[in-house]
């Protein structure tokens, strides 16, 4: 791993420390970064939401209204769409129209707004003339033409890409600055009036959890609505995500970006993936005390049930890939491999390989895929370039997904693969670690910690401070854990005035590498460790070099 030191000039005290990170964050403007911009306050020219396209929102949804249409809101069954479509689903519902959710089954429906979710949605409603997608549909051009054919009108709120075709819809609510959690809360809040912007302050708590969940950069707009978004979810009133705080032993009043993408996101994402994702959206809306215990317990199983599959079909993975070490980029497929938890096994052999990974779910006739990459290669735009064998694609530049024949799958891994040894022959993807500046031990104090400790909430874009600690000693080491699988460091600088305490979680590998009272170099980030009412500062390793 690459150590980028983002600033050359080291500091000599707390103020000069700041100015780095603010620097290194290229934030000017403090105030807003600090304390955030209300949501209510931000335009939609802001969001670049063309609002053209609101006025055909307003003037369709007043004459569903006036005519009593029924109205669907379309989502999708990971977090960020089961988010999505709670929030706009309640905003509308306590609005008074006559609204209802539907979130489409991975395995029987396959991913967004397509013709056999449809279908079913039209045997249950026959009189269906309006829908509208969230966190979807924004690529979704066959459906949208069948829906057009059936005359059966189409709203489309999303953030993800537009191709270059043109969207036979009714109008689009669109940005690609927030996530679409967030793309609904704003159309919710532009339909609403004052006396519903109680019930929108509420929903500001699942934005928050979509904007983590969905990897958007934590800086500028998504700082703000994560921000307020926290600010609700401590002080929380949501039945169901209470009951899930009290079963994952989440305190309310310490939720942070950790909490949202470690521990709340994953379990609302197993629904979608292994169940029904429908059911973490009665979680998230429910009134009733006896639905919200057994719907949370439902996420939490379903979700210790995902993490032992993930791991199995991992360790599965990682002995393919030792034979092709060579390849630039992992492509992967088995029939063994559950469609539902293929994101998950591409970006942990991203994480751990350093390379673009694809994972294809094999079926029948028709195969999944789910892709993750590295900043600097665009993997839906790589994947895009061989539409002409594929069946469907959409994503970000580091997130994608497709669908194929699987009697493709060969012919289309070794053209993928030919191409990234191409495109990649010259480029290292290795990952690069970003550090703040090299520490001086004068600063290894508790008042550091809260100086960086006001730049939170942490995430992409606004990463919690990594610094750089120059010619330690390495006095002692030891394992922890249950299975031994983390290490303690004793480091101290020349001087050895001061011992200093390293936690490297699930490290235990590296004490092959290491002799008592060598010199080796840190990448650590800051932390406190508080016990029996006492503070004391404690490193967090993220990488180590030798001198």
């Amino acid at each position: 791993m690459k150590w980028h030191i983002q600033s050359a000039s080291q500091p000599n005290n707390l103020e000069e420390l700041r100015q780095i990170l603010l620097k290194n964050r290229a934030i000017e403007d403090e105030k807003s970064f600090f304390k955030g911009i209300s949501p209510f306050r931000i335009s939609l020219q802001d969001l670049g939401v063309d609002e053209q396209e609101l006025v055909k929102i307003k003037n369709r949804l007043e004459i569903a209204k006036n005519k009593k249409e029924k109205i669907i809101i379309f989502g999708d069954y990971d977090a960020d769409g089961i988010t999505s479509t709670a929030v706009l689903w309640q905003a509308l519902h306590n609005i008074g129209y006559n609204v209802l959710p539907f979130i489409p089954n991975r395995l029987k429906h396959g991913y967004g707004l397509s013709i056999k979710a449809i279908n079913d949605l039209l045997l249950i409603h026959e009189d269906l003339s309006l829908i509208i997608t969230v966190d979807n549909g924004i690529v979704a051009h066959e459906a949208l033409q069948f829906l057009k054919n059936k005359k059966i009108d189409v709203i489309i709120t999303d953030h993800h890409q537009k191709d270059e075709k043109k969207l036979e819809a009714l109008a689009v609510f669109h940005s690609t600055k927030i996530c679409g959690c967030a793309v609904a809360w704003f159309l919710a809040r532009e339909l609403s009036t004052e006396k519903e912007k109680k019930l929108l302050m509420k929903l500001l708590a699942l934005v928050a959890i979509a904007t983590v969940t969905d990897l958007m950069p934590l800086l500028g707009i998504n700082r703000s609505l994560l921000m307020y978004g926290l600010v609700v979810l401590r002080a929380n009133e949501n039945l169901g995500l209470k009951h899930l705080f009290t079963l994952t032993k989440i305190k309310p009043e310490k939720i942070d970006t950790y909490t949202l993408g470690f521990q709340i996101g994953p379990r609302i994402n197993a629904m979608g993936r292994l169940a029904e994702g429908m059911d973490a959206l009665r979680l998230l809306c429910t009134k009733d005390q006896n639905k919200a215990i057994a719907l949370s317990e439902l996420l939490h199983g379903t979700n210790e049930n995902r993490q032992n599959i993930t791991l199995e079909m991992t360790r599965k993975a990682e002995e393919i890939i030792a034979k092709e070490q060579e390849e630039k980029i992992i492509i992967l497929y088995s029939t063994e491999y559950h469609e539902g938890i293929i994101g998950l096994i591409a970006g942990k052999m991203t994480e751990k390989f350093s390379k673009p990974s694809i994972v294809i779910s094999v079926g029948p006739q028709v195969s999944k895929a789910s892709a993750r990459s590295l900043p600097g290669f665009n993997i839906t735009e790589f994947i895009r370039s061989f539409k002409k064998d594929l069946l469907e694609v959409g994503g970000h530049p580091l997130a994608a997904g497709f669908a194929l024949e699987s009697s493709k799958i060969e012919l289309v891994k070794k053209a993928m693969q030919d191409k990234a040894r191409e495109m990649l022959k010259n480029q290292n993807l290795e990952k690069i670690l970003e550090t703040e500046t090299i520490l001086p031990e004068f600063l290894l104090n508790l008042e550091t910690v809260d100086l960086v400790e006001t730049f939170a909430p942490f995430g992409l874009a606004n990463q919690k401070p990594v610094f750089v600690l120059k010619n330690l000693i390495l006095k002692n080491y030891k394992t922890m854990g249950k299975e031994a699988e983390h290490l303690k460091l004793i480091v101290a600088f020349a001087d050895q005035k001061r011992e200093y305490e390293v936690l490297a979680w699930g490290r235990a590998a590296l004490q092959s590498e290491f002799i008592i009272g060598e010199s080796i170099d840190l990448a650590v980030s800051l932390d406190i460790n508080s016990y029996n009412g006492n503070d004391k500062l404690q490193l967090i390793l993220k990488d180590i070099k030798k001198p």
